[in-house]
């Protein structure tokens, strides 16, 4: 057997108290290229993706919607950002959480967390403190709305921080009201940065041997991706319109109604060369209506334009129209379900998704590596972690703690795998 090739951060350790999505995305992404993540959770609350301990407060999508005997190790949510890395469980708010904590740091290269911007403060964990037992230590702070501000002191999740970015503004129908996207949208994209955020600080001290803090609020990378929105509105005082799913420059531009059962594809016709191609493979008396003949007129009589495509579209399967307007280099693209992407070839071809056997859940496929490098690929190592799955392995194996000294922390609820009691 060929020997593993090396990851391109296994000389990284991470101590992360993410949750739920953003933050948890961008530490999930650091372990698949080989970091060592510590995810450190407590008993009284742990990651809200996992769902709840049940059986009253379970909120979890588990595998043949059972909970099981351990819930908080089977939700869907939590396995899906967690792998490649270690589960300890530790209670903050008590001293010997905290110098427990403050004991991992010493070996640590970076500290993420994604708390409201009070939360560490609260525990004497924010950064000033952490530096003084780490000096070149990295720390990436998440919060919904950053550290400074009016907004500051406000917890929120991408649900929230959406129409906060603005994003909202620009969703929904032309003339009616701003939308949500409906898939906390700032979440990955923070996730995606965070991760780059931390990557860029890691080759900055390896450079000059500094360290730095990293105060990435789940609003701004979503602000980022709608900057000519925000810059035009700067300019002018005026709030850009909304479009649903048309364009200002392209007609047509959409997402029609196919044969089928909820079936659409999306379609961006961007030049006259391609209005051409796709009036060839369309080929409907309305094509050469003399409304359509321009790009200006295409723009000007969008919504006829609209309707006769979709009636079209309506007589044809999403993925013969897709495959047919790829061909001539029209980007077109059938709308998938969640049930379907995993079916889709160029996911399949990419060998995107990822076999993981959990054993609180059993094999189930993935979303694999996002990023394909040739020569520093990730890969998967490790399944999600259980509930302070590895608290002996890091509380006495790496810390030096003695196994009655856990057992006392574990009396105590300050570590431990089983769920507090109810009173």
């Amino acid at each position: 057997m060929e020997p593993m090739t090396p990851l391109p951060l296994e000389h990284v350790r991470a101590i992360v108290l993410t949750q739920a999505w953003a933050g948890t995305l961008a530490t999930h992404l650091l372990g698949d290229f080989g970091a060592d993540v510590i995810q450190v959770e407590a008993l009284r609350r742990p990651d809200v993706w996992r769902g709840g301990y049940g059986p009253d407060d379970l909120t979890g999508i588990y595998p043949e919607e059972e909970p099981g005997e351990r819930p908080y190790n089977r939700c869907a949510r939590f396995n899906s950002v967690n792998r490649n890395k270690r589960g300890l469980t530790l209670d903050l708010s008590t001293a010997d959480g905290q110098h427990l904590f403050r004991e991992l740091v010493r070996d640590a290269d970076v500290v993420a967390e994604n708390f409201a911007s009070r939360v560490m403060g609260n525990f004497n964990l924010d950064y000033d403190n952490l530096r003084q037992v780490k000096r070149d230590l990295i720390m990436i702070a998440m919060p919904a709305y950053g550290r400074s501000g009016p907004y500051s002191p406000h917890g929120g999740i991408g649900g929230t921080a959406e129409p906060m970015s603005g994003i909202s503004m620009l969703q929904g129908e032309p003339g009616g009201p701003p939308l949500n996207s409906g898939i906390m949208y700032p979440d990955p994209v923070a996730g995606m940065m965070g991760c780059a955020a931390v990557l860029i600080a890691l080759h900055h001290r390896q450079r000059t041997g500094e360290g730095q803090f990293i105060d990435l609020a789940l609003q701004e990378p979503s602000i980022c991706f709608i900057g000519e929105q925000v810059l035009g509105d700067s300019m002018t005082g005026q709030p850009p319109p909304r479009w649903g799913n048309r364009d200002r420059w392209h007609a047509p531009h959409g997402t029609y109604r196919c044969a089928g059962e909820d079936r659409w594809v999306s379609i961006a016709v961007r030049s006259q060369a391609e209005w051409e191609r796709f009036c060839a493979i369309v080929d409907q008396p309305w094509t050469s209506d003399v409304r359509f003949v321009t790009p200006d007129e295409r723009r000007e009589h969008a919504e006829a334009l609209d309707i006769r495509f979709g009636a079209w579209t309506q007589t044809q399967k999403a993925d013969d129209v897709m495959a047919r307007l790829q061909a001539e280099g029209i980007p077109a693209a059938a709308v998938l379900t969640q049930w379907t992407v995993t079916e889709n070839p160029q996911l399949q071809a990419r060998d995107f998704f990822e076999t993981i056997e959990h054993p609180d859940t059993g094999t189930h496929r993935y979303a694999g590596i996002p990023w394909k490098m040739s020569r520093t690929p990730g890969r998967v190592r490790m399944a999600p972690p259980g509930l302070g799955q590895h608290n002996e392995a890091i509380l006495e194996g790496e810390l030096g703690l003695s196994p009655e000294t856990v057992a006392d922390l574990t009396a105590r609820g300050i570590t431990g795998r089983t769920p507090p009691r109810k009173t």
